[in-house]
């Protein structure tokens, strides 16, 4: 995955109905956000299928990916796949995935980071960096082991885990590519503005890089 500027993901909570979440990014600036990611652990295949089918062409220039199910993504002809701990491994998914679905790979180290990139992984989503509600009673990781795991991977990191706009220029200093959020986003009071300050956040941590 070639990145041109800092990249937005944002990923669904899990805790909100396809029509709501629809309702959202109808209203959302859709060419802000570069990646959305429908994360519904509870969902089954098929349900998942039916979100991306029903999200993207909300959001014609966002590359779409499904979360841990390689099956719903292959049949969704979806942008492409996430995967957790729990998934097919980057190099499983690898000889499975069509030529130009991404494949992308959650971890929590350099080292995993690094293992997915040699797997064949497109890019790493490296969590939790901040406090966040998501993942209660976990310390955070830090902006040094996020840096550790931009040193650490051949291909782009993305941050994720109590992200704020405020917080976006520490992120790309230590070497992120861009950031994941969800519930900063999603249930937010005003979603299409709270895509607008991440964006500007970002490209203004672009400008300050250079």
């Amino acid at each position: 995955m070639r990145i041109a500027r800092p990249q937005l993901h944002v990923i669904t909570t899990g805790q909100q109905e396809l029509d709501a979440v629809a309702a959202i990014l109808e209203r959302c600036p859709g060419a802000l956000i570069d990646v959305l990611h429908v994360r519904e652990k509870h969902r089954s295949a098929r349900e998942l299928v039916d979100w991306h089918a029903r999200l993207k062409p909300l959001l014609p220039q966002t590359a779409v990916v499904l979360n841990d199910r390689l099956d719903a993504a292959l049949a969704a002809n979806a942008d492409g796949v996430q995967l957790t701990g729990g998934s097919l491994s980057a190099a499983q998914a690898r000889r499975i995935a069509p030529p130009g679905m991404a494949v992308g790979c959650s971890v929590h180290s350099a080292e995993e980071a690094a293992e997915a990139a040699r797997q064949g992984a497109d890019y790493v989503i490296f969590g939790h960096v901040f406090a966040t509600g998501s993942k209660p009673g976990l310390a955070p990781r830090g902006l040094d082991e996020l840096a550790a795991a931009a040193k650490a991977s051949p291909v782009p990191v993305i941050a994720i885990g109590g992200i704020e706009p405020k917080r976006v220029q520490a992120v790309i200093s230590a070497g992120a590519a861009g950031i994941a959020v969800l519930s900063s986003v999603l249930r937010h009071a005003e979603p299409a503005g709270q895509i607008a300050a991440f964006r500007e956040a970002l490209d203004n941590a672009r400008l300050a890089a250079h």
